[in-house]
């Protein structure tokens, strides 16, 4: 009779298994973990600009791509379209301007 064949077989592991599952606390997520949607509204900070004069942000794995902005603002966007790995937003409104002189 070997040992083995006596041992009753634990059906969960605790190191494998999610245990969030089982919390009673909510799961925290940052903003980058959940993925872009149309519709969506976010305050970004636009760190630079394209060669057209769009305001461009790095969201997530997304390029958000912002019509009139400034560089150095933050502001509040919607996001109108998504294709690919690149967003378009609208701006809502201007929570900050840029400190810098054209």
């Amino acid at each position: 009779m070997s040992r083995n064949n006596n041992k009753k077989q634990q059906g969960w592991n605790p190191y494998s298994s999610n245990i969030q599952r089982f919390s009673i606390y909510p799961s925290i997520r940052n903003p980058e973990e959940r993925s872009l949607r149309i519709g969506d509204v976010i305050t970004v900070n636009i760190y630079d600009i394209d060669e057209k004069g769009n305001g461009v942000v790095r969201y997530g794995d997304k390029k958000i791509i912002i019509p009139n902005a400034t560089s150095g603002s933050r502001v509040k966007i919607k996001i109108i379209k998504i294709q690919g790995d690149i967003a378009i937003g609208h701006i809502i409104s201007v929570l900050n301007e840029s400190n810098s002189e054209y």
